[in-house]
């Protein structure tokens, strides 16, 4: 087996859902919003896009990283245990 390496540039989008009043109208850049976004718990937002796509690839015996994973030649990942 030879290590693989694998950079992965990720992109990620979530949404945030409030019920507010009627007369509620911030502008994106309001100390109110910026509170929400500092306060609103991660595991509460729902996922709107995510994309990924792989940025480098490296293979070889020098690389320093010991994988955890082993990839099948059909494409499924299997956990290496220690």
């Amino acid at each position: 087996m030879k290590k693989y390496v694998l950079i992965v540039k990720t992109e990620s989008y979530s949404g945030i859902s409030l019920w507010v009043d009627d007369d509620f109208d911030e502008d994106w850049d309001s100390p109110i919003l910026k509170g929400v976004l500092k306060d609103f718990p991660i595991e509460s937002r729902r996922s709107i896009i995510k994309s990924e796509e792989i940025d480098i690839i490296n293979e070889g015996e020098d690389i320093k990283v010991d994988p955890k994973h082993y990839l099948t030649s059909d494409g499924v990942v299997k956990s290496i245990t220690v």
